[in-house]
């Protein structure tokens, strides 16, 4: 059985197979791995620079972590034996290394601050893909719109019949909605965008860590500067959110209106085939499958809320 570097040198005894899966974190942490490589290589250069691990040590474990991060973290860093990814990757770097070259990694560091920045490492860079996307979404529904200008067509409540209006007016209040979406999550990234790195478990450390470099270096616009506040909060995450919570619930609504508009009641618009399916038994049929399950996840994003 494993053993990772965190429990061998002060607990003995072995875990049963139970006990491992309810204390390993393994399968969330699959999406922070790579993360966690990349708060390591900045960790291990702030810590030479500030002559707390000497170079040679320094480009030993370099050289292992630029490998990892290259070639993916390997599948044996995820062994459930280990109580998480952190765990996971030390272990095999202390393996590699040896005891006194691999354990000089984790100096000045706790798994608190370091998973703290993993996540809001991974936050951000969902809210970067959301921010693009949403950028592309915005771009084509303006341009749809520039093309229907006087393309007349009924504007709906209660889904009857009400006002004359056109494509484009109807298109272009989706791209408003879209526009505050993006602002929203634009706003949060302000908060995300925080280094909690070098705070230790709560009170930091006695040793000359350079925070501020470390922010620097993994991309953050600054750190956050109470080290209990910056290991313990996750409010980020419950903001990111609350704007993803929004953001889908618009996007349920645009949904709502493709599979409305491209039925054979209506039928204001032809979905491509590639968004559709079709049945096993009445082939006549042309189901909008991709916007009835983007219209679905809305309530599972609101239900994680």
């Amino acid at each position: 059985m494993t053993r990772d570097v965190v429990r061998k040198a002060r607990l003995s005894g072995e875990r049963t197979e139970d006990i491992e899966s309810l204390l390993s974190s393994m399968e969330a942490d699959r999406n922070i791995a790579s993360s966690d490589v990349l708060v390591d290589m900045a960790h291990l250069v702030m810590l030479t620079r500030q002559q707390i691990v000497h170079e040679d040590h320094a480009k030993t474990l370099m050289k292992e972590l630029l490998c990892m991060y290259e070639s993916g973290v390997p599948a044996e860093a995820f062994d459930p034996s280990y109580e998480d990814i952190h765990a996971g990757i030390e272990t095999i770097l202390t393996r590699k290394t040896g005891g006194d070259v691999g354990g000089r990694l984790h100096i000045g560091r706790s798994r608190n601050d370091e998973v703290a920045t993993c996540l809001r490492i991974r936050t951000r860079d969902i809210i970067l893909d959301q921010l693009e996307a949403l950028t592309r979404l915005r771009s084509v529904l303006l341009s749809v719109a520039a093309d229907h200008i006087t393309t007349v067509m009924p504007g709906f409540t209660h889904l009857q019949h009400a006002q004359p209006v056109t494509l484009a007016h109807h298109l272009l209040a989706y791209e408003q909605m879209f526009s505050r979406d993006f602002d929203r999550l634009f706003d949060a990234l302000r908060r995300v965008n925080c280094s909690p790195l070098g705070s230790a478990a709560l009170a930091s450390t006695g040793y000359p860590l350079d925070r501020p470099f470390t922010a620097d270096l993994l991309g953050f616009d600054r750190i956050l500067v109470n080290s209990m506040d910056a290991v313990a909060s996750r409010d980020f995450a419950e903001e990111t959110l609350a704007c993803d919570t929004m953001l889908l619930t618009n996007i349920s609504r645009f949904c709502e209106e493709l599979i409305i508009w491209s039925s054979a009641f209506v039928q204001f618009v032809n979905l491509d085939d590639r968004y559709c399916s079709t049945s096993s038994i009445m082939p006549q049929k042309k189901n909008p499958d991709v916007a009835e399950i983007l219209r679905s996840r809305a309530g599972t994003v609101l239900g994680s809320f």
